[in-house]
Order: C-alpha cells, then sequence, then structure tokens
C-alpha cells in the first residue's frame, strides 16, 4: 500500500485529536471546579470548625442552621461542575466511536488491521488523557451526629464536699435572715415590704437547699451532658486524579514516588502509542526490532497496575470500620483510564496483525510486478 494512502487517516485523526483536546480541556476545567467546591463541602462541616468551635458548642442549633444551608449549597454547586465534566467526558467517547467507524470503514477494503490498529492508537490516546486529567477516586471519613458525651462522677468533682458544705452554710445563713426580718416584722406599717423580702429570701433559700440536697443524692452517679452535634462531621475528605497524586507527592518531599508514577503510569504509555503510530505508519523495516522494544517498555508500563491499585483502594477504604463511617466513590476519571488499559492490551494484538498484513500485500504486490515483468519480457 503506498504511503499516501495514510495520509486521509492522518487528516481525520489531526481533526480528531484537536476536538478531543477540546473536551479534555473542558472536562478537565469542570473537574477542577468540581475538585474545589467539593473540597468546600468537607470544610463546611470540618471537624475543627465544628468540635473545635466555642461558637458551635454555645450556638449549637443557630449554627448548624447556617452550616447546612451551605452545606446544601455548596453540594448542588459542585454537582453541577462535575455533571458538566461527565457531559464533555460523553462528548468524547461520541466523538472516539464515529472516528473509530469513519477510518475502519475507510480501510476495510484493503487494510482492515491497518484501519483497527490506527482508529485504537488515537482513541487509547485519547483515553489516556481524559483518564490521566480527571479525577479518579474520592474518599472521605465523616460521622453522622456526632455526640460528645461529658459525664464524670460525682464526688471526682473538685471541690464537690466543699460545695456541699458551702451550701449548707448559706442555707443556715439564709435562715437567720429569715429570722430577722420576722423580727422586723412586729414594726408597725412595715408589714407590706417586709413580707415580700421574706419571699425572696425563702425562695432563696428553697433553691440552695434543693442544690444541696441534689449533691447529695447524686455523690455516687454520673452527672453531665450529652453534646449532639447534628448532621455530618468530616474528619478526611480527598478527591485526586493521576496528575494531582503526581503533583501532591511532589510537593510532600517524595519525589522519587512522584517521578515512578509520573514515569510509568504516564510517559511510558505514551511513548508506547507514539512507537505503535510510527511503526504502523513507516513501513516493516525494523518493524520487528521496535515491536521487542514496545514488548519491553510495555513491562515498565504501571497503568493496569495502577486501575487495579485504585479499585483495591476503593473496596478497602469503603469497608474500614474505624468508629467512624468511611465513604469511597469511584469517579469517571478511572473508568476512561480503564479504558485505555483495555485498547493499549488490544492494541498490541492489532499491531502484530497489520503488520502481517502489510507483509502480505507487499509480497503480493512484488509477486503481481514480478509477473507483469515476465509478460512483458
Amino acid at each position: 500500500m503506498k504511503k499516501w494512502h495514510s495520509l486521509p487517516g492522518l487528516i481525520f485523526a489531526l481533526i480528531f485529536i484537536i476536538t478531543a483536546t477540546f473536551f479534555i480541556h473542558r472536562s478537565y476545567q469542570a473537574s477542577e471546579k468540581f475538585r474545589t467546591e467539593k473540597s468546600k463541602v468537607a470544610e463546611i462541616l470540618n471537624f475543627n470548625d465544628r468540635i473545635l468551635s466555642a461558637r458551635d458548642w454555645l450556638f449549637t442549633e443557630k449554627t448548624w442552621l447556617e452550616k447546612k444551608e451551605q452545606f446544601e449549597t455548596q453540594v448542588i454547586t459542585s454537582e453541577a461542575h462535575l455533571k458538566e465534566a461527565k457531559k464533555n467526558g460523553e462528548y468524547l467517547i461520541y466523538l472516539s466511536l464515529c472516528f473509530f467507524v469513519v477510518i475502519v470503514a475507510f480501510y476495510a477494503r484493503k487494510r482492515l488491521f491497518f484501519g483497527l490498529t490506527f482508529a485504537t492508537a488515537f482513541v487509547s490516546m485519547a483515553l489516556l488523557g481524559q483518564g490521566v486529567f480527571n479525577p479518579i477516586l474520592e474518599m472521605s471519613a465523616f460521622k453522622e451526629d456526632i455526640t460528645i458525651k461529658f459525664y464524670v462522677e460525682a464526688d471526682e468533682i473538685p471541690y464537690y464536699e466543699e460545695a456541699v458544705v458551702f451550701l449548707e452554710d448559706v442555707s443556715e445563713y439564709i435562715g437567720m435572715v429569715n429570722g430577722t426580718i420576722e423580727l422586723v416584722k412586729v414594726i408597725p406599717a412595715s408589714d407590706g415590704w417586709v413580707s415580700d423580702l421574706q419571699g425572696i429570701v425563702s425562695g432563696y433559700q428553697e433553691i440552695i437547699i434543693q442544690g444541696e440536697q441534689y449533691l447529695v443524692d447524686n455523690r455516687d452517679q454520673k452527672v453531665g451532658i450529652d453534646k449532639v452535634f447534628p448532621g455530618r462531621t468530616y474528619f478526611y475528605y480527598q478527591n485526586k486524579g493521576i496528575m494531582e497524586v503526581i503533583h501532591l507527592l511532589w510537593t510532600t518531599d517524595n519525589k522519587p514516588v512522584a517521578i515512578a508514577i509520573g514515569l510509568f503510569s504516564v510517559l511510558v504509555p505514551c511513548i508506547k502509542l507514539f512507537f505503535s503510530l510510527f511503526i504502523l505508519l513507516f513501513g516493516v523495516k525494523g518493524a520487528k526490532r521496535l515491536r521487542k522494544f514496545l514488548s519491553y517498555i510495555a513491562k515498565w508500563s504501571m497503568a493496569d497496575v495502577f486501575v487495579v491499585a485504585a479499585f483495591l483502594a476503593y473496596l478497602s477504604f469503603s469497608n474500614m470500620s474505624p468508629g467512624v463511617s468511611m465513604d469511597a466513590q469511584i469517579l469517571f476519571g478511572l473508568y476512561y483510564f480503564l479504558g485505555y488499559v483495555i485498547l493499549s492490551i488490544s492494541l498490541g494484538f492489532l499491531l502484530d496483525a497489520s503488520i502481517r498484513e502489510r507483509i502480505k500485500i507487499e509480497e503480493r504486490a512484488a509477486h503481481d510486478e514480478k509477473s507483469d515483468n515476465e509478460l512483458i519480457d
């Protein structure tokens, strides 16, 4: 097959890559907004801003209603951005399917495996980009209606006994005051206001006696309160994609790990796709050596391992029971990365079939040319 026969495919591929990049960029922008807004959701009901907040302790109900309104508004905003990101991802899928069908249909008559390999390589490239730049996993730890119990043994309270004695003394003192007021009643024209004063003093005395009696009766009991913080309280939240993980590792002085993940999960897959297309477009000469090179670097690709690790992280985190609720959600970026892994595995088989197909075509062309020359002679 003449080299110029691949030119229409390259033109279609260029249009496809430009359009796919547009959708990937739009999806990435929406994902970044989703990540930012969803992090704010957890910050509103963060442990430090609830349990360690004096305002939440003193005005629990009022503060909760304020935060609940902020929380619900923030959730709606973040979900809207996630929906937009997914929609652009869906557009990318539709575009990839159209491109795949057009390329395969264009080359089906003369070089079917060339068309299949060519289309698979470029679709894999698009899925890799979408999977790398979008979030793949969301994990959180929280507790609903967290309750803090403040209970102590009554006799363990500092100055408990002293408080009992003090209340006894105050009660006796008020009794003496009450007795003095009784003497004042004998004064003419004093009965009205003296009676009012006596009523007030007697009321205070009764309260003190009740307080003293409560302390005495509950000497061997636990006293305290249950402080309930309604709704959800977050202890942990993370929403990351592959590039965010690499950036986080790099900025937290884990550069060797960041380099390893970037190299084996991003760079090696890109190299594999590039050389697959190179072999496909530029003939059979040296193809076997390049194919061996591809097989060698494929062993160092961690793309499939990364997908399995992400699923394991999801399953283990969602089933933990450390006393708080654990939640793990697989986000759409992981499915695109998984799609790349599946197509990448298929690409190796298709590339070998395409090489064999090209060899047969060139052998047939050489045989036909030889036959024509013999006829002319």
